[in-house]
């Protein structure tokens, strides 16, 4: 099992994000996520409202949740705008938040192409976060995790403050289950109680408490169980910190209250609580300060239909033998079938889990009885103990242990403190590169002067003889050793990482500046600018005229071009507009150089017509002459955001007076499309005492570019260095 893990900490204006996984090769790395628009706490609070405003959802509030003002709003379209400006949000492109966007789809990549990661093998992601209004979002809805994660989980972490060790289930004979009905009016709990009673079926021993005092809960809490499921009213605090149930008509109980008991229980090995009721993230919280290593809730109020379909589908694949993780997973997305008439539904439920529980697979057959350790054992258990007490004793009377060596685990490239070229160790040789065509203007000033502070490290620029540069054609040039280290405009794919996987070798890639992609019209093509749904359209072959696009627009066909298959250009442009399996249209055409589609929308050759599209690097064709930028918007709302600075200079102006980027659009992420530009390197198998001289060349460079002054060469040269101001 794989576990991504990502944990926002509190900083002024927004979250310091730290990105870790266990189970794979990746370095751990930091960025910071700009604090949640006002535009997607708004329209999630019009969702909670509308959605809370549903007749079915109504009838199960508590007592405690009094009714607002009334108010209007469509649960569709709300919940349709939540994903919408959570998108925007989380895809904003700040230089400082996409290492981590950037890393987790690398992450994805490399854990679909390892043959040490089998088809099946699970991978989550497990979200830790300083307030409870970001547990709230359904982070499930980024398209990273639905593209690159389909069969993931987003669990949220719970603390225990005392980070006291996990108490294992006790040895049983027969599984138990402690089920409490509380106070239910409005909702109808005996199709929940059916569901439980089911597993009785299997063995299992189900003792139920129909809306029990609080001293018959109190006393049944000091038995054994493995699962606990309260099914009734419950609520949280807004901050999320104190949760209660309601047991009966008349008695309303916190954690807290519970607490004796509960600790009771979890020392006698409870291992999850399910609250399939109202609002419990506030009691998971206090649960997981008792020591409970798991627990399922519900973030808002939920209809019948909806807890019975929940817990129905939840132990149908839990008692299957299937993980925690996968379990809710696969019974949350199986609620889609309600969303029609629930929107957000499949937002509702959530595993929250201590940390340190990751690591302890949780599953129905691991909760049976467990064979009694046979004396020999006992005996040999018993002798090593005794050993490893001599042993310890031997150790004080030598000496102390030898100094640790304390690895810096986000000691990386990106963190190179040097400020000047010279600082840098280089082999000396002959090392052939090539890749994006991207990379032109750094390949034009920034190398030269490498080479000229160090003739003995002799860069080579090359071509493939018969494939058309691009980055796709320089990792594939890399793999098969006929380049030291390539350059791209693209994250390392998972064919790429499966091939190098096969060669027994790892990819590595380094950023080492910023780019983003410019969509130029032919510039006598009147439109005021194009939505990322929009260029979908065009690129998908949904749009195929002009007036489809802008309701005054040209009656003209649409003819979209793109950069070749691989190529860094059309595997952001996939990144950026297309789902998940979805390709381009059979209308795109594929052309072999920018060049060749610059010509193409611009009809120089008068060889198409005057509705052509193209979509590639800013710094191949802002400052064209024949071709327009068009400014580019994340939604219909906008704002639209030109790739240059100030007005549009006119065609006849060219080229006396160019279009000059705009490099502010993109350090501050104004841009929608974004990406970062990498250093590749090949790295050896690790059975050698040293890297290879390839690896060393691509390490040095990567170094270079990442000193002050190769920043400082790599701005000179026109391009948005990654570690600017």
């Amino acid at each position: 099992m794989l576990i991504v893990k990502m944990k926002l900490f509190d900083k002024e204006s927004g979250f310091h994000t730290n990105l870790e996984v266990t189970g794979m090769k990746f370095e751990p790395i930091e960025g910071f996520l700009p604090a949640p628009p006002p535009a997607l706490n708004s329209s999630f609070t019009n969702w909670q409202l509308s959605y809370r405003g549903l007749d079915d959802v109504k009838s199960c509030f508590s007592s405690r949740l009094t009714a607002g003002e009334v108010v209007y709003y469509s649960a569709p379209e709300e919940a349709q705008a939540v994903k919408a400006h959570l998108n925007e949000w989380l895809n904003s492109g700040d230089r400082e938040w996409q290492p981590i966007r950037d890393q987790l789809i690398s992450i994805a990549n490399q854990s679909q192409a390892n043959q040490s990661n089998p088809a099946g093998q699970e991978i989550h992601v497990l979200l830790d976060v300083p307030e409870t209004n970001l547990s709230r979002f359904p982070w499930q809805e980024w398209d990273v995790f639905k593209n690159h994660y389909p069969n993931a989980e987003v669990i949220l972490r719970i603390r225990n403050p005392f980070s006291k060790t996990i108490i294992p289930p006790q040895n049983s004979s027969k599984l138990r289950i402690l089920v409490v009905v509380g106070r239910s009016d409005g909702i109808n709990t005996e199709s929940d109680l059916e569901v439980i009673q089911e597993l009785e079926k299997k063995g299992v021993e189900v003792i139920t408490l129909i809306q029990p005092s609080f001293q018959e809960l109190y006393q049944a809490l000091f038995e054994s169980y493995q699962i606990f499921i309260f099914t009734g009213h419950s609520s949280s605090q807004e901050d999320g910190n104190i949760g209660w149930i309601e047991l009966n008509n008349q008695d309303s109980v916190t954690i807290k209250q519970l607490s004796e008991p509960f600790k009771k229980a979890i020392d006698n090995g409870l291992q999850l609580a399910i609250f399939n009721s109202c609002d419990g993230i506030g009691l998971a919280n206090q649960l997981a300060q008792l020591n409970l290593p798991q627990c399922i809730v519900m973030r808002e109020p939920v209809p019948d239909v909806v807890a019975v379909a929940f817990l129905k589908n939840f132990f149908k694949e839990f008692t299957g033998n299937k993980s925690l993780f996968t379990s809710v997973h696969e019974a949350r997305n199986r609620l889609g079938a309600l969303n029609q008439n629930y929107p957000g539904v499949i937002w509702l439920p959530i595993l929250c889990i201590r940390e340190s529980a990751l690591y302890k697979p949780f599953t129905w057959q691991g909760l049976l009885k467990k064979p009694l350790l046979k004396p020999k054992i006992i005996l040999r258990f018993i002798l090593l103990l005794f050993l490893i007490f001599i042993l310890s004793i031997i150790k004080i009377t030598i000496g102390k242990d030898p100094p640790e060596i304390i690895v810096n685990p986000t000691n990386n490239l990106a963190n190179y403190q040097e400020s000047i070229l010279t600082d840098v160790n280089t082999p000396s040789g002959t090392f052939p590169y090539g890749g994006s065509t991207t990379w032109a203007k750094i390949r034009g000033l920034v190398d030269d002067k490498i080479k000229q502070k160090f003739p003995q490290f002799n860069l080579v620029y090359t071509e493939h003889i018969r494939l058309p540069p691009g980055s796709g054609t320089g990792i594939q040039m890399l793999l098969n050793g006929q380049i030291s280290f390539s350059q791209s405009s693209r994250p390392i794919q998972p064919e790429e990482y499966q091939i190098a996987n096969q060669m027994g070798v790892t990819l590595k890639q380094i950023p080492v500046a910023i780019g983003g992609m410019a969509v130029v019209v032919h510039p006598k093509l009147d439109i005021k600018g194009l939505t990322l749904e929009q260029l979908k359209g065009i690129y998908t072959g949904k749009l195929t005229n002009w007036q489809q696009v802008e309701v005054d627009g040209p009656n003209l066909k649409i003819t979209p071009y793109s950069a070749p298959r691989g190529a860094g250009g059309t595997v952001i442009l996939k990144e950026h507009l297309l789902e998940r399996g979805q390709d381009f249209g059979p209308n795109v055409i594929f052309t072999r150089t920018p060049t060749e589609a610059i010509n193409k929308v611009g009809n120089l050759n008068n060889e198409g017509d005057d509705g052509g599209i193209y979509m590639a690097s800013v710094y191949n064709l802002v400052g064209q002459c024949s071709v327009k930028p068009v400014p580019i918007a994340r939604t219909e709302q906008g704002p639209f955001v030109a790739p240059y600075e100030g007005e549009l200079v006119p065609i006849q102006d060219c080229p006396d007076q160019r279009n000059k980027l705009n490099y502010k659009v993109f350090q501050n992420s104004e841009y929608p499309i974004t990406r970062r530009l990498f250093v590749i390197i090949k790295e050896d198998s690790g059975l050698k005492e040293e890297p290879g001289l390839d690896q060393q060349a691509g390490e040095a460079y990567a170094n270079l570019l990442l000193t002050d002054e190769g920043q400082k060469l790599i701005a000179e040269a026109g391009i948005i260095p990654v570690k600017g101001p």
